[in-house]
């Protein structure tokens, strides 16, 4: 029991670690205080969005008499969130420690470290997941009129309730995370079948949460149906559904429900790790070698090749960055399948010109999230001083990161533009001015990720993961491009309409090429001198 606690306060300090805003610089308490508070924001939005939902949904249904409904549609919502906030991070938490070699050489079993690492998944899960459902019995407490007794029994019983849900989202990130380690750990193209496997669990992750509204209206519809439902394949919330309103007997089932597949998946996992971990440690030996003349080339075609290979073959690289551009390319694809109908809708919403300030945002905002460089220099992570040792000009290395991004980014968005064009009848003009304007985003997005980056570097991280998805930089590119965005919007509104569609968009073009050119201008002189000293 003492091993596993040090682990377990070992793996919670390393996850406070990786959620810090802080770089690699600075003593481990300011680090850890920084991932506390990013604990307390993520804390924080919880309570906020679960509490307007929450007392939204309640007032829709209490109307009808349903009112307990609220609380089985909550806890599936959280436990869907959650999910998608702890799918990849359990496969870099769990197969990704770089020191989990080490921790398995010392006289520790490996159930108690595999148990360590998903508790400290678990308290992750805990802070969104069971903070989420305490303003969701609030909203079933004001509508439903419990008297006192009543109500301070379903407190205890929804303490318990948000002390176990977690662990439903734990369990699924788990086994998710093991699917993708276990397959690519033993397929020659390892990048290429982690991506596919992670595309397909991100696919089903957000098929899932479209049904969430499909029982919100079935809950109108056929109310005895969804009953049905939650006592099936959707037993674990039909008992916390019962164990809530009043029955101990289903909330002790459902705790049971939810701790038996959590221990049972720990163990049986504990048994493999050691040969998991050395699966993704080895690599495929190749017996075809072949002597074959080889092409030369130059050092920027080098550096762009390497730097597509990382972006291409890292696989939450490619789908943390990459999704904005395939939901845009989506969106422009299936608006060009029922152009009769966007037709229409664009007409009833004033035509053409009223339509292109809102798909300029749309685009722009997609672009935002398509932004590979404010984690570049920190994916070279202690490998960085190879490429500063190299005989290549810093100007030459921003390049090759820049390209790969303003390649992932306007491609895409061109593509969509001209799909938008023909989908919704823009006039020529508008198309043109909307291309110009994606174009010089596309273009700043990069400059300014990489001035992020190098501002606040993490070349300490565990793995890609934390990078990616949890470090300082990586937040503020992508947020920040978001809040260029809505200062663009808010210009608009503002008194944008007086210049026109036409003449605002590109107006605010020259201001991002401006921008782009200012922001190259300092890397190729402050930045390369900051990038010598990391």
């Amino acid at each position: 029991m003492r091993k596993l606690w040090v682990l377990l306060k070992l793996n919670f300090r390393a996850m406070l670690r990786a959620f810090s805003f802080r770089s690699g610089a600075g003593s481990s308490k300011k680090k850890a205080a920084g991932g506390l508070g990013a604990l307390l924001l993520m804390a924080f939005l919880a309570l906020y969005l679960s509490g307007v939902y929450s007392f939204l949904l309640a007032s829709m249904l209490a109307e009808v008499g349903i009112v307990e409904m609220v609380l089985p549609l909550m806890a599936l919502m959280a436990c869907v969130m959650s999910l998608m906030f702890t799918l990849f991070a359990a496969s870099g938490l769990v197969f990704g420690g770089k020191d989990s070699d080490i921790v398995l050489a010392l006289p520790v079993p490996a159930f108690t470290v595999m148990l360590s690492k998903i508790l400290a998944l678990y308290l992750e899960n805990l802070v969104f997941c069971g903070l989420w459902m305490l303003p969701t019995g609030a909203a079933y407490l004001v509508y439903a009129g419990l008297g006192a007794g009543q109500a301070a029994g379903f407190c205890v019983r929804l303490l318990a309730a948000a002390l176990f849900l977690p662990l439903l989202p734990s369990v699924l990130a788990l086994l998710g995370g093991w699917v993708i380690a276990y397959f690519s750990g033993r397929m020659k193209h390892k990048s290429l079948v982690g991506t596919v496997l992670s595309i397909v669990l991100t696919g089903a992750v957000l098929v899932g949460s479209l049904q969430i509204n499909a029982l919100a209206a079935a809950l109108l519809q056929n109310i005895e149906g969804v009953r049905r439902t939650l006592h099936t394949w959707l037993l674990p919330l039909g008992l916390l559904l019962d164990g809530l309103v009043g029955s101990w007997g289903a909330l002790l089932g459902f705790l049971l429900i939810s701790l038996a597949p959590f221990l049972v998946l720990v163990w049986g996992m504990s048994t493999q790790y050691k040969r998991i971990l050395s699966s993704l440690a080895s690599h495929v030996t190749r017996s075809d070698y072949r002597l074959r003349e080889v092409k030369a080339g130059g050092r920027f075609a080098a550096l762009f090749k390497k730097e597509c290979g990382r972006y291409f073959g890292t696989t939450i690289y490619l789908l943390n960055t990459g999704i904005g551009a395939v939901m845009l390319l989506g969106f422009s694809v299936y608006v060009l399948f029922v152009r009769g109908q966007a037709a229409l809708l664009v007409a009833q919403m004033g035509g053409a010109q009223a339509v292109a300030p809102m798909l300029a945002a749309v685009v722009c905002l997609m672009q935002a999230t398509v932004n590979t460089a404010c984690v570049s220099i920190s994916l070279e992570g202690r490998t960085l001083w190879i490429l500063k040792e190299a005989p290549v000009p810093p100007r030459e290395l921003f390049g090759a990161k820049a390209l790969v991004n303003v390649l992932v980014s306007d491609v895409p968005a061109a593509l969509s533009v001209l799909l938008l064009w023909f989908g919704l009848g823009l006039s020529a003009p508008d198309a043109l001015a909307l291309l110009a304007l994606c174009v010089c985003m596309g273009l700043f997005i990069p400059v300014a990720g990489l001035a992020v980056n190098l501002w606040l570097p993490r070349l300490d991280c565990e793995n890609d993961t934390i990078v990616v998805k949890q470090s300082a930089s990586s937040m503020i590119g992508i947020f920040g491009g978001m809040l260029v965005v809505g200062l663009g919007a808010l210009l608009w509104a503002v008194g944008g309409k007086l210049l026109g569609f036409v003449w605002f968009s590109l107006a605010a073009a020259a201001v991002l090429l401006a921008g782009a050119a200012l922001g190259w201008h300092w890397l190729c002189g402050s930045g390369a001198r900051i990038l010598q000293k990391l």
